[in-house]
């Protein structure tokens, strides 16, 4: 039932055109670390489209969406009238439903063989379009449905012309079907309703591109093992500040990218931005407030964890975009600015095809020479902050005060109507924050499903040994794991101190052998590596490894305890040195296992990780695929 306190229109009222911001003077919203290009001309407007081939969102005003079967119609239709056009799908959703893929591409290169034939004889690149990872954020489903109808109508023959075009119209695709005008608060349309942001069962799928817990996580990340995207951009919609931006971006920088990809980046995205704008779409970075009730303090456009599809895939040497639509806008104006975007960013990436299609080739080899058995040691980032030294930028911010709240009881940060363009520190550039020695490999005990399914969602390159071998490891500890308080995506996440502790072991036949010479093992470090903080430690997927699994009783544990401190003096004193903590001495419990830990029963494999590091590839290591 709707609440009587609000309607629809409560949101609608809150409509502000962007044209202030563009008053305000465009020259503001460009990041200083880019240099202005001039805007390419305009493409002639067309004919009006004919009725017929209106979206949803055009024919209602911009007050509604496309259901998921009226988009999957819509886009039969443009299958059909268009040989450059193909709907497919790449996997199925919870609920069943099958996951849309359009593929666009002016020669019929409809398979990813004959797309990556025309990436090495014609340096046209492949595009990958995910939208509607969230579901009510879906401005990026219905740009990308109009551009897709103005290519089969023969309105913009140089998107087909530009790039293999990969367009997810829809991921999220059960959360897309819980429609209301309710979803999202902040949100100004569509007023009919959009979708929900996570799937039925609870699951964001904007925090599943590493663990791959969902099908649909699992079926993108087969949709880009299969057709190798060199481009990914990743459509949202965002809140949490007021600004005249209708469209903001973001992307990783260097050193979190190879340097060659952070240079396409600074060539291409300038005029990217300098066209959209001149189309009378402000643009600027993504804003994420470092003082929530104070813009002045600045803002944050950091790429954050691999969870996030903007941090993954960096891991797979591929320039992400992130875009993040401004709630607080009008839908119509969103989607337009969208449309916009989108459309000189695939012709902005074919102009550039060459050089993206080998700044990808340079970042993936660059990785795999460095796995190399006889490449010098070097470290793997595990985890990035922003850079102390922020950029200064004038950012249109609508005017703001802090006034007192009934509901809160605190003041909280309002937004007038007005523009206030202020000049603020933006952080933007990475800096690492934790970094391990990279090794040559990982060898993994088999026998772990959470493991194996992983390295084959990721399309790592996975062997198993043939006979035992000898070898020089890291084994991976993790003593004393803090389990957090409640659940987050379903899981409990787990932080630990980490301990790596040389060894020689026997590694038995059957163990899995993860070699670092490959494009993707930097995705094997984020699993594997405990004090990651998206891996599968961190996750809870490996929480097995904490748990004690046998006991001793008391009455079998004290004869062996006399029995050693009998005939180990130096156990003795470090017993006496234990019992001056009068907590621990106080304790029956940790007594017990201070004790149970020093027999020759106890678990050795309590709080080890089933993965061990290789810094030296063992001689006599002999394989076969898996």
């Amino acid at each position: 039932m709707a609440s009587p306190y609000f309607s629809p229109r409560f949101v609608a009222s809150r409509r502000r055109s962007t044209s202030t911001a563009v008053a305000a003077g465009a020259a503001f919203f460009l990041s200083p670390v880019f240099f202005a290009v001039p805007p390419a001309a305009a493409a002639a407007p067309g004919a009006p489209v004919p009725d017929e081939w209106l979206t949803v969102a055009e024919r209602s005003g911009f007050r509604a969406t496309a259901s998921y079967e009226e988009t999957i119609d819509f886009l039969h239709r443009l299958d059909e009238a268009s040989e450059a056009i193909r709907l497919e799908t790449f996997g199925t959703s919870a609920q069943g439903r099958p996951l849309p893929l359009v593929v666009l591409s002016a020669e019929g290169a409809f398979t990813p063989e004959a797309a990556a034939r025309l990436a090495r004889e014609e340096g046209k690149p492949v595009v990958l379009v995910q939208n509607a990872v969230h579901a009510g954020e879906i401005d990026g489903k219905d740009a990308s449905l109009m551009l897709l109808r103005d290519v089969a109508l023969g309105r913009r023959p140089e998107l087909a012309a530009a790039a293999t075009l990969l367009v997810v119209p829809i991921y999220n695709v059960d959360g897309h079907e819980r429609v209301s005008p309710w979803n999202r608060p902040n949100q100004d349309g569509p007023e009919e309703g959009m979708g929900f942001r996570t799937t039925t069962s609870g699951l964001d799928l904007n925090r599943d591109h590493l663990k791959a817990v969902s099908p649909e996580a699992r079926g993108v990340l087969a949709l880009f093992d299969r057709w190798r995207p060199h481009l990914h951009v990743d459509d949202h919609v965002t809140d949490g500040s007021d600004h005249g931006w209708v469209l903001t971006w973001s992307w990783a920088e260097p050193p979190q990218v190879h340097p060659a990809i952070g240079a396409w980046l600074a060539e291409h995205m300038p005029r990217v931005l300098a066209v959209t704008e001149a189309k009378g779409h402000p643009a600027g970075p993504y804003v994420d407030l470092e003082d929530r009730s104070d813009p002045s303090q600045g803002f944050s456009s950091r790429i954050a964890e691999p969870r996030f599809a903007t941090g993954y895939y960096p891991l797979r040497h591929r320039p992400s975009i992130l875009v993040e639509m401004h709630s607080y806008k009008p839908y119509r104006e969103r989607v337009l600015a969208n449309r916009d975007f989108l459309a000189e960013l695939v012709v902005e990436a074919g102009r550039g095809g060459r050089t993206l299609i080998d700044a990808v080739a340079a970042a993936q080899a660059a990785t795999v020479a460095a796995g190399r058995p006889d490449a010098p040691p070097s470290t793997a980032v595990l985890s990035w902050v922003d850079a102390p030294e922020p950029d200064r930028l004038v950012v249109p911010f609508h005017e703001w005060r802090l006034e007192p709240s009934v509901a809160l009881g605190v003041p909280v940060l309002v937004y007038g109507d007005e523009l206030r363009p202020t000049e603020v520190d933006w952080y933007h550039r990475p800096a690492p924050e934790k970094t391990v020695a990279r090794p040559r490999g990982y060898l993994v005990e088999p026998g772990w499903p959470a493991i194996e399914e992983r390295l084959a969602a990721h399309g790592l390159r996975v062997e198993r040994l043939v006979r035992p071998v000898d070898a020089a490891v890291e084994t991976i500890h993790v003593p004393a794991p803090a389990f957090a308080d409640t659940s987050y995506q379903g899981l409990v996440r787990v932080a630990a101190e980490v301990e790596r502790r040389p060894a020689r072991m026997r590694v038995p036949a059957g163990t899995l052998w993860v070699p670092a010479d490959q494009p993707a093992f930097d995705v094997a470090i984020h699993l594997f590596e405990p004090d990651a903080p998206d891996s599968l430690f961190a996750w809870g997927l490996l929480s097995t490894v904490t748990e004690r699994k046998e006991y001793i009783e008391a009455r079998v544990l004290e004869p062996l305890v006399r029995e050693l401190l009998a005939s180990a003096p130096g156990l003795a004193a470090e017993w006496a040195a234990a019992l001056e903590d009068e907590a621990f001495a106080a304790d029956p419990q940790a007594r017990w296992e201070w004790w149970y830990r020093r027999t020759p029963y106890w678990d050795a494999t309590v709080g080890r990780l089933p993965v061990v590091r290789v810094l030296e590839r063992p001689p006599g290591l002999v394989t076969r695929p898996r």
